[in-house]
């Protein structure tokens, strides 16, 4: 008698497990993660690891008066023919800042990610102030000004540089913005047309990148 008692309640508990099991909703990962900024469409892009480009072969530089000025556009579409080093230097720093980036891009009315740029001011003077609002972009003849400026280094704010100092932020802009046709970066009035030949480069590397992908 006890040992049909026991065989019984084994085979309760038994199906008690089946049951549960049957009824456990399906595994999941939780709530889909935003895609970090600028990766949307990823299979359209290059594939990262393969580029050999450095960053100054996608950078547009300008000099007003005393101060040199860089701006770096860091959409994957072209950081992703940069050399591995630089893609991963350039992808985290956008990727850390992703969350920062998306709520800056929603409360100036953007239901997209926005193009993303490194900008940084440079002197080799004593001392030199900087505007970081005054650096706009003129594509397809429609002028952009950044919607956000995300600051890097610690000192932005103060829009000063010492002698050999880098400041840098990250530009927020519109991505109407079409980096596959020439720009222009005008601070203060000087103007730097540079990107219309650095399309050329980002063009013959995007060929290699993929034939290598292929091997």
């Amino acid at each position: 008698m006890i040992g049909d008692t026991t065989r019984g309640l084994s085979g309760l508990v038994a199906a008690l497990l089946v049951s549960a099991c049957g009824s456990a909703p399906a595994t999941s990962d939780g709530p889909e993660r935003p895609q970090p900024v600028g990766q949307q469409g990823d299979e359209a892009l290059p594939p990262p690891g393969y580029g050999t480009l450095r960053e100054d072969n996608f950078t547009v530089s300008l000099q007003s008066g005393q101060v040199q000025v860089k701006v770096t556009p860091l959409a994957e579409s072209v950081i992703r023919l940069a050399a591995p080093d630089t893609y991963q230097r350039l992808h985290r720093l956008v990727e850390s800042r992703s969350e920062r980036i998306r709520q800056l891009a929603q409360r100036n009315g953007l239901r997209e990610d926005p193009l993303v740029m490194q900008v940084s001011f440079f002197t080799r003077d004593v001392q030199s102030a900087f505007e970081p609002t005054n650096l706009t972009v003129l594509s397809e003849g429609i002028q952009y000004r950044p919607i956000a400026i995300l600051p890097i280094t610690p000192d932005w704010g103060r829009e000063q540089l010492k002698q050999q100092e880098v400041q840098r932020a990250l530009y927020l802009f519109n991505p109407g913005i079409n980096l596959e046709v020439a720009f222009q970066v005008d601070y203060r009035g000087t103007i730097s047309r540079g990107w219309g030949n650095i399309i050329p480069t980002l063009e013959a590397e995007r060929g290699r990148v993929l034939s290598r992908a292929r091997r």
